[in-house]
């Protein structure tokens, strides 16, 4: 599927400030489990990863496929830095867009303040997918709304201000999001000592059992159809990260063997080095126009039609997901031993798409199994 013009103007973007941006930050990033003031500053000032209206300080970037474009590229830099600036711009993304104007002051924080972090409170345990959050949220006797459910891969657990919390609407049985304050009282977090590749996150589990007033529920039980799509494009975005992590490795690997000389001659010239290269990257092409074409689903759907695209996101996403998996592994394979040391990148991207294999799964769908 050929990107248009601004696509590949914000893939050129992308992709220039993931390899001189991110990617000499991403050690540094993983060591501190946090990403370097400097890089989130110079990050959240290109509006990227925070895919807002301009009017409310962000990218201007909207539809589903430009974004995974954008993530692709920057992840081609580091996938931890991006994943964390994701987080924190998808929490501004619910908001802005189901939020009606009543928490605009919110958005424009998380669009100016370096400072501010915010995050999406999505994934669950045991691999749930968006039909089947255990998450409640449930209006009490007195009007007030109650939030209750656990919540797992939840980035800036520790610091996060506000939490958008994803769960089920127990009167309708759809999917409903409510904006809850750090300083609510019913929040339990555990924080991670570490996930993988994904340190700069700074993640951890997160237990609601709170109330909080009713204005802070982001849409109406008309809007549960737009929801669905908005968390779909959220889910497909670790698809898009995982991929440009591949691509990357699947480069470098290529870049190794053609000037790696073993027996006189470039490994690459060796097929039991070359093909499963070759094989990777068909694979990761093939993920990437799977993502696109769902991504362009999410975009043309009509509301009604909306929620049959998003039955294809858990395939879409185990799929590129594992790829991705499957070509670093083999970028780290192709480097030998030297895979495995700090010296090349390789196992750091290695242990980022494993961490973002597990963050959404499906168990019915991937090999993998949700660990957190």
């Amino acid at each position: 599927m050929e990107m248009n013009e601004d696509q590949r103007a914000v893939a050129e973007l992308g992709r220039e400030i993931g390899t001189e941006l991110l990617a000499p930050a991403a050690r540094a990033a993983e060591e501190a489990g946090r990403v370097p003031e400097k890089v989130w500053k110079s990050l959240l000032g290109t509006g990227l990863t925070v895919p807002v209206p301009e009017e409310l300080g962000g990218s201007g970037v909207g539809d589903a496929a430009t974004l995974m474009v954008v993530l692709e590229h920057l992840a081609a830099g580091d996938a931890g830095i991006t994943f964390a600036a994701f987080c924190s711009g998808a929490a501004a993304m619910l908001i802005a867009r189901h939020g009606e104007g009543k928490h605009a002051d919110t958005v424009a924080r998380l669009t100016t303040d370096p400072n501010a972090r915010a995050t999406a409170a999505l994934y669950e345990p045991h691999g749930r997918g968006a039909a089947e959050f255990t998450t409640t949220i449930a209006v009490t006797e007195d009007g007030q709304v109650r939030v209750k459910g656990r919540k797992v891969g939840v980035a800036f657990a520790a610091e996060a201000d506000p939490f958008v919390v994803v769960g089920t609407d127990v009167t309708t049985g759809g999917p409903r999001a409510v904006v809850v304050p750090r300083d609510t009282a019913g929040i339990s977090v555990q924080p991670y000592p570490g996930m993988l590749g994904l340190a700069a996150t700074a993640a951890g589990a997160v237990d609601f059992d709170a109330t909080v007033p009713a204005k802070n529920v982001l849409g109406s039980v008309e809007d549960s159809e737009a929801l669905c799509a908005t968390i779909a494009t959220l889910r497909l975005s670790v698809a898009a990260i995982a991929i440009g992590t591949a691509q990357r490795a699947v480069e470098y690997a290529a870049e190794y063997a053609a000037e790696r000389i073993a027996f006189g001659k470039p490994i690459a010239a060796f097929q039991g080095v070359s093909f499963p290269l070759a094989e990777a990257q068909m694979r990761v092409d093939a993920a990437r126009l799977e993502i696109a074409e769902v991504a362009a689903a999410l975009d043309g759907a009509e509301s009604s039609a909306a929620v049959d695209v998003v039955g294809g996101i858990g395939r879409t996403l185990s799929y590129a997901t594992e790829v991705a998996v499957d070509a670093t592994r083999t970028a780290v394979q192709t480097l030998g031993g030297h895979g495995y040391i700090a010296e090349h990148p390789v196992e750091l991207w290695y242990r980022s798409t494993t961490a973002l294999s597990i963050l959404d799964t499906d168990p019915l769908l991937s090999s993998f199994r949700a660990a957190l």
